[in-house]
């Protein structure tokens, strides 16, 4: 009998296999379909022993954050961010990325 996954092995998985995917590069010609193709794919292999669905609940619990934009660290620390429960465009749009100097 294996164990259940947890959320980190779960989410570093993917992002492993993504990173090392054979066939498709994230950094050529990737699209959010193939995305979508990948997550879905990985969901279905995965789906008991991570508790995984293949269709996205557009809802992710009142425990999720997104980087904000404060640069005071107000926003970037452990459960301080942006509440991420109902996602929407707007939200995402005051997210802080790494590429826009997260954390600094």
């Amino acid at each position: 009998m294996t164990t259940a996954a947890t959320a980190d092995q779960t989410l570093y998985g993917f992002i492993y296999w993504l990173k090392h995917n054979p066939v498709k590069s994230v950094e050529a010609g990737f699209t959010h379909d193939d995305l979508d193709a990948m997550v879905k794919a990985y969901v279905t292999m995965n789906a008991t022993d991570a508790t995984l669905s293949a269709a996205d609940p557009l809802s992710y619990g009142d425990a999720q954050d997104i980087p904000g934009k404060s640069n005071d660290g107000s926003q970037l620390a452990d459960g301080a961010g942006i509440l991420f429960e109902t996602p929407t465009q707007a939200l995402c749009d005051q997210s802080k990325y790494p590429d826009t100097h997260f954390g600094t």
